[in-house]
């Protein structure tokens, strides 16, 4: 693990190691690359204490203009991206299970003149994004002289499936260990075509009445298969760390980030290097009775190192 990555990784477990477990907080969120979706990628399990099972449907919508190039790389990155995540939780004494189904979607795009005005009225750097066409898609990775990665047509497609098995006791750390099958297609860009696992903790931690803080730190172990086989890092550390804060019974502000290690051996590459992206939230928590709905868009703090930006919609329900 390289020197950034341990200290991040030593600040997110002194958060974990101490504390009571609350309520769920924290959104199920991940670095959105359309080259990186197929890596199987742990995040947050929002699951509470009591018995019985919890039904989410999460909607991304991603916009990404990147054009980076070094001696013997060159990336461009030029779409817009689609992705539904279908989990199904469920508690049973200190056991939690998970089923994660996500639907895949890379296309031209009808965003990037929003993005463009967003960057404006918030003073953001727009990068290279008003040198290349609008609403396009174009994505190719090539490397001393190859393309080892190509996509010029929309696509669409189930991914890949992934299954995760929890241990936590009342009000202590959540351990998890998940493996990621080959149910996507390397054809439309929506999987890997080789089986991932991953383990990682959780925790959460009430300040007080109204504030919990959460992080969560896993190891990805992804397979070497797809458009990115042969390539691949074989270790991805991966964090996340973040607060609610709860204006009302019914109203919280969630403030969350997303971080990972190097995704690509051998590269230079930002995009492919260590990654660090803001989620910010807005949480109804009984939009009605027993459903909570969260929206949310983030920003790639270390720019380049995640899409430009991503919005985010989550319904669960509890029951």
């Amino acid at each position: 693990m390289r020197p950034a990555s341990g200290r991040l990784a030593g600040a997110v477990l002194l958060m974990l190691g101490c504390g009571q477990a609350l309520a769920a907080a924290g959104l199920a969120t991940r670095d959105l690359n359309p080259i990186l979706q197929s890596v199987y990628l742990p995040t947050l399990v929002p699951m509470g204490d009591s018995d019985g099972w919890r039904l989410d449907h999460s909607l991304y919508i991603t916009n990404t203009l990147q054009h980076k190039s070094t001696g013997r790389e060159e990336l461009l990155i030029d779409a817009e991206n689609y992705r539904y995540d279908f989990a199904l939780r469920n508690r049973s004494g200190n056991w939690i299970t998970q089923l994660g189904v996500p639907l895949i979607a890379n296309s031209a795009g009808e965003l990037d003149n929003l993005i463009d005005n967003w960057h404006d009225f918030f003073g953001l750097p727009q990068g290279k994004r008003d040198q290349f066409a609008r609403d396009r898609i174009a994505i190719e990775y090539r490397r001393d002289g190859r393309v080892e990665y190509s996509q010029t047509a929309a696509s669409s497609g189930l991914g890949d499936l992934s299954l995760a098995l929890g241990y936590q006791r009342p009000g202590e750390t959540a351990y998890f260990i998940g493996i990621e099958l080959p149910t996507g297609s390397a054809d439309d860009f929506s999987g890997n075509e080789a089986v991932d696992y991953a383990i990682w903790i959780t925790r959460e931690l009430p300040l007080d009445t109204q504030t919990t803080a959460f992080g969560m730190l896993g190891l990805s172990l992804p397979g070497d298969g797809g458009n990115l086989g042969g390539l691949l890092v074989d270790r991805i550390w991966v964090a996340q760390a973040g607060m609610e804060y709860r204006f009302y019974d019914d109203l919280a502000a969630t403030v969350q980030l997303d971080m990972h290690s190097r995704s690509v051996e051998h590269s230079s590459l930002v995009a492919f290097g260590n990654s660090v992206q803001i989620q910010i939230g807005l949480g109804f928590l009984e939009l009605f009775e027993q459903h909570r709905l969260d929206l949310f868009f983030a920003e790639d703090i270390l720019v380049g190192s995640a899409p430009d930006i991503s919005f985010g919609l989550r319904l669960a329900r509890q029951f």
